[in-house]
């Protein structure tokens, strides 16, 4: 029962399984059908950019209920840490909360309290919506399968976070910890390829403070090769690129080679 009112996270059932799990941005498309054409596509979830993106909690929701109807878990960047965006974003159907810009630990702690229900958190309980499937049941049941399923997302993309990962990797209730590897080089004073020695010992630091503490790590990269590469070393969760990115390079791809 408690199943078709909180839907199994997909996602978390390919990582438990020891399989690597590829997404990729939403950035720009509103339409609720990028997230079946995603699932065509192969990919397990999907990040609605809300941080630099066009959305608002309307299209949130309609994204994120397609989402889980095709099997692309849905998961929600916030454009900044408060109560309204993280909660809402799961209010509406969101499987996942990514928090950017992390510069202390103490905003890590915050933001668990906020994705998580009593008693790990602080969330306000609101059934009978979309993150239930509009089913009513028994309310400490729906609330402690909602804790496990709900994925808390920490960027690491900041020289702050970077020298502390190891404690914010610690924080209970933290899922993942996921590199944003142009703004981590930008904030390492390095910007630039991913291959510079700095950037390689970064991403390995981030990995070394998940494997430690049992946290999933995850990047968002461009390069098949590097994708390759990073998943075989530690970074079970990829997402690649961006569903404007794919686009554009699909028919870049077509309209050269016709042309040429």
């Amino acid at each position: 029962m408690l199943e078709s009112i909180i839907a199994p996270n997909p996602i978390r059932a390919a990582l438990n399984q020891g399989k690597t799990v590829l997404g990729t941005m939403v950035a720009e498309i509103r339409q609720p059908a990028i997230m079946q054409l995603l699932s065509l596509a192969g990919f397990d979830f999907a990040i609605i950019d809300n941080e630099h993106g066009p959305f608002n909690i309307e299209t949130i929701a309609d994204l994120s209920r397609a989402g889980r109807c095709y099997g692309v878990t849905p998961i929600v960047r916030v454009p900044e840490l408060s109560y309204a965006y993280l909660a809402q974003s799961l209010d509406v159907g969101a499987q996942g909360i990514m928090l950017p810009r992390v510069y202390t630990v103490d905003q890590v702690k915050e933001a668990v309290q906020i994705v998580k229900y009593p008693p790990q958190g602080m969330r306000g309980c609101a059934l009978n919506r979309g993150h239930t499937n509009f089913q009513p049941g028994p309310v400490l049941d729906i609330m402690a399968r909602a804790n496990q399923e709900n994925l808390t997302v920490i960027q690491i993309e900041t020289k702050e976070a970077l020298e502390q990962v190891d404690e914010i990797a610690a924080v209970p209730g933290v899922d993942f910890l996921f590199i944003g590897p142009n703004d981590l080089s930008i904030s390492l004073g390095v910007a630039g390829p991913l291959t510079q020695d700095v950037m390689v010992a970064a991403i390995e630091k981030v990995v070394a403070a998940c494997q430690k503490h049992g946290v999933t790590c995850a990047i968002q990269l461009a390069d098949v090769e590097l994708c390759r590469h990073w998943a075989a070393n530690g970074i079970p969760m990829i997402s690649y690129s961006a569903e404007t990115g794919l686009l554009i390079g699909a028919g870049q791809a077509a309209t050269n080679g016709i042309r040429a």
